[in-house]
């Protein structure tokens, strides 16, 4: 345990997170610009203060609609 808890005693705790977000991505077509957000996605991690350590038990990614932007 890294000093940085200590005094604190540790708890296991189960959480649930859900979080919708619009991406603008730079792409040559709509599959290719689905390919990338799916990436994003699968690289992101989310970042916990106060924790010596996660472990993801259960994470659920999907790009929801793809629409190109005016102005292009």
């Amino acid at each position: 345990m890294d000093d940085k808890f200590a005094p604190y005693k540790r708890y296991r705790v189960g959480v649930h997170y859900q979080e919708g977000a619009v991406l603008t991505i730079y792409a040559d077509s709509p599959e290719q610009a689905k390919e990338k957000a799916q990436e994003i996605l699968d690289d992101t991690e989310a970042d916990y203060p106060y924790v010596d350590e996660q472990k993801i038990v259960h994470r659920e990614t999907m790009v929801t609609d793809i629409k190109e932007m005016e102005n292009n």
